[in-house]
């Protein structure tokens, strides 16, 4: 009598668009991963499977499934949307969390210092990505008119931002700009994709030269 064979795993190795994680790592990694798979050609977050590819199943699927959920619209600007899925494996129950390519790239997470910086995949690992690359990106992302809301957060950063290097913070621009915290870092987000300010020290942001240019065009 032959002995049953295991069926072959669901997940593929580990690369640029895969990753595997026995369970789920700080919530900030997870974005990382989920930034860094967005900036390239999107990838897969296996739950579940140690580094050796043995499949071990997951406890709670429901809760990482949630926090899944809340890494991938919290903490990752500007949200991206996830994809997320159960997978039964020899009797183990597996989640996971698939990324697409983002239209609009750099997608950006909390670095180590809790700033918010663009990832990419280079093999299995997920590395802050150089600055040349993060440039391409810049380069390449549509070019779109500001709405009302943008402008006035361009002109209120103008208007609080020093020569001595302070401007205004992530609640500050909140504030003058009539927005929720949530609201306010989306937009902030897409100011530094289009190059026109940039994150100083201490989480402050202040104007590019080209984010000059365009407030004396208003």
């Amino acid at each position: 009598m032959e002995t049953p064979t295991e069926p072959p795993p669901p997940f593929e190795l580990e690369g640029p668009e895969c990753e595997w994680k026995e369970m789920l790592p700080r919530s900030e990694r997870v974005a990382r991963t989920f930034a860094a798979f967005a900036n390239g050609v999107g990838g897969r977050l296996w739950v579940g499977v140690r580094d050796d590819g043995r499949a071990i199943g997951v406890g709670r699927p429901d809760e990482v499934e949630r926090e899944l959920q809340r890494i991938s619209s919290g903490l990752v600007a500007p949200p991206i949307d996830v994809f997320i899925d159960r997978h039964e494996h020899a009797g183990r129950v597996l989640v996971v969390a698939r990324v697409e390519r983002a239209r609009t790239r750099p997608v950006l997470a909390p670095g180590r210092d809790g700033s918010l910086q663009a990832f990419h995949r280079d093999g299995a690992s997920t590395r802050i990505a150089p600055r040349a690359l993060v440039r391409s990106w810049e380069r390449a992302s549509p070019t779109r008119s500001l709405d009302t809301k943008a402008r006035r957060v361009l002109r209120g950063i103008a208007e609080r931002s020093h020569h001595d290097g302070t401007g205004p913070n992530l609640m500050e621009v909140a504030r003058f700009g009539r927005l929720g915290k949530r609201a306010a870092r989306r937009i902030v987000v897409d100011l530094v994709q289009r190059g026109l300010i940039t994150e100083r020290e201490g989480g402050r942001f202040g104007l590019t030269p080209e984010g000059h240019r365009r407030v004396r065009q208003r």
